[in-house]
């Protein structure tokens, strides 16, 4: 017999065989016990002795185990449903009447729920499950795989007496703000005024990390008022492992901690929250809306005129429309008053464009003559800042759209209520229909989209009932708002 040299010969695959269990899940029978088979509330501080137990669950039966084997459960806790962040602890069988009901050591359930949940004394709901394991021969085999728990559910829990203290006053440290105690008071956090902080327990701080901070890293801890009085680096509060680069997460402390890091530049707004430990940075990169406070609205921010967003390319930008004088105008990044977030003109002297100056340095805009503007302010994204503003005099404002009277030819003319403040027009309206609010006969300023927070250039407004129409545009206290009342 002959057969070529070239033929390929195919290696055999070896033989495999899956591990059979150590134990079938059929041959083992759990129960809750002790304070998982009860609804009552688990007030660990009942159980604060030293090496008191608490009950969690019962064997019921095992049958078949391997010589030498025993059986084990581990109890998982979280205060999250999917487990994100958890907390393993261990059982302990009884011994003599009882045996066969494990036990978790109580000052150990302490530290689990300090760590997920902070030590304040309220009560709190923890997620539970607890796996199954076989011990043979100094070795633990999960019982039926990873996805298998004996019990799963819900407890409602309280700490031991922690002498839990909410303080008054609570400052940032890092290198964004500083290092030095003595200066700390300088970067307090925002507290609710006349609120107890056990009703309120949510605090704030803005904070602008430069570009070279971030690039190096920017650390950060927060300090208890009692802390900076006595010059206590041991009593700070910070994060559980070192340079933490999460914008949300959970706080640790008072005590010897670790400290959190920023890697973005920008500004940011820090709330923590001293009841639940947390702590969440949102990054300010650029506001959804700017305030227009200034004579016209009782220097109001809220009470202003908004300007929305826009982010279309060429068009970038804040837009919207408000009535002016010459008492002048201010452009606001937030509800408040605040040098970091106030922009103002260079002089006093009336111009419709100009550049913006932030902070106490920023004079009233004026606009040179009384009347409704149309308003724009151009950003820079690379220094988060406004940069410069201009206005146009609007000597018309109206409405345009599919309907007969316009047919998107001509715009009816609104009427001024109320000193410019808000506009009407009558308009007869067939289901279906479509509408803007345009301004100047021209396109180049134009509101659409909701009818609730009108924005430049955006899409059309659509009818959805025959009628006769009020068509009312309202400026103040809102982004530009448009409704329609039936006549």
């Amino acid at each position: 017999m002959a057969s070529s040299c070239e033929e390929k010969i195919e290696p055999a695959l070896p033989q495999q065989n899956p591990q059979q269990p150590i134990v079938a899940v059929e041959d083992v029978t759990s129960a809750k016990a002790g304070v998982l088979a009860s609804d009552a509330v688990l007030n660990l501080e009942s159980y604060n002795t030293p090496g008191a137990m608490v009950p969690v669950m019962k064997l019921e039966k095992a049958d078949s185990l391997p010589e030498g084997a025993t059986i084990g459960y581990k109890l998982e806790i979280s205060p999250n449903e999917d487990f994100s962040r958890s907390v393993t602890l261990n059982t302990m069988d009884g011994e003599g009447e009882n045996a066969g009901t494990y036990s978790v050591e109580a000052s150990a359930w302490d530290d689990a729920h300090v760590k997920l949940f902070g030590k304040s004394p309220k009560e709190k709901t923890a997620y539970y499950r607890v796996p199954v394991y076989v011990n043979l021969d100094g070795s633990s085999y999960r019982l039926n795989g990873i996805d298998y728990y004996a019990a799963t559910g819900t407890i409602k829990e309280t700490c031991f007496d922690q002498g839990f203290v909410i303080e008054d006053n609570y400052y940032l440290l890092g290198d964004a703000t500083t290092w030095d105690f003595a200066q700390a008071t300088n970067f307090a956090f925002e507290h609710a005024a006349d609120v107890s902080v056990y009703d309120d327990p949510v605090f704030k701080i803005k904070i602008e990390v430069t570009p070279e901070q971030a690039e190096k890293g920017s650390y950060w801890k927060i300090a208890p008022a009692s802390s900076v009085e006595t010059q206590n680096w041991d009593m700070l509060i910070g994060t559980e492992t070192d340079g933490d680069e999460s914008l949300t997460g959970h706080l640790v402390g008072p005590g010897k901690v670790q400290a959190g890091k920023l890697t973005q530049a920008g500004k940011y707004e820090l709330t923590i929250n001293m009841e639940a430990m947390t702590y969440n940075f949102e990054l300010k990169l650029q506001p959804d809306v700017l305030y227009t406070p200034g004579d016209t609205n009782g220097w109001s921010q809220l009470g202003s005129a908004w300007l929305g967003l826009c982010t279309a390319k060429d068009k970038e930008g804040y837009y919207g429309v408000s009535p002016l004088s010459t008492n002048g105008f201010k452009i606001c990044a937030d509800t408040k008053w605040d040098n970091s977030t106030d922009y103002g003109a260079k002089s006093t002297d009336p111009a419709l464009s100009g550049d913006l100056v932030l902070g106490q340095s920023g004079q009233n805009i004026n606009c040179g003559e009384n009347g409704l503007y149309w308003i724009k302010v151009s950003y820079d994204p690379k220094n988060y800042q406004m940069t410069k503003y201009e206005l146009t005099k609007l000597n018309r404002v109206g409405v345009i759209g599919s309907f007969a009277a316009s047919s998107w030819g001509s715009d009816v003319e609104m009427t001024s209520v109320d000193g410019g403040k808000i506009w009407t027009a009558d308009i007869t309206f067939k289901a279906g229909d479509e509408y803007k609010i345009r301004f100047n006969d021209g396109w180049d300023m134009n509101l659409g989209g909701n009818p609730d927070g009108l924005l430049y250039d955006q899409g059309n407004i659509k009818v959805e009932t025959d009628g006769d129409y009020t068509v009312t545009l309202s400026l103040l206290g809102s982004l530009p708002k448009v409704t329609l009342t039936a006549k």
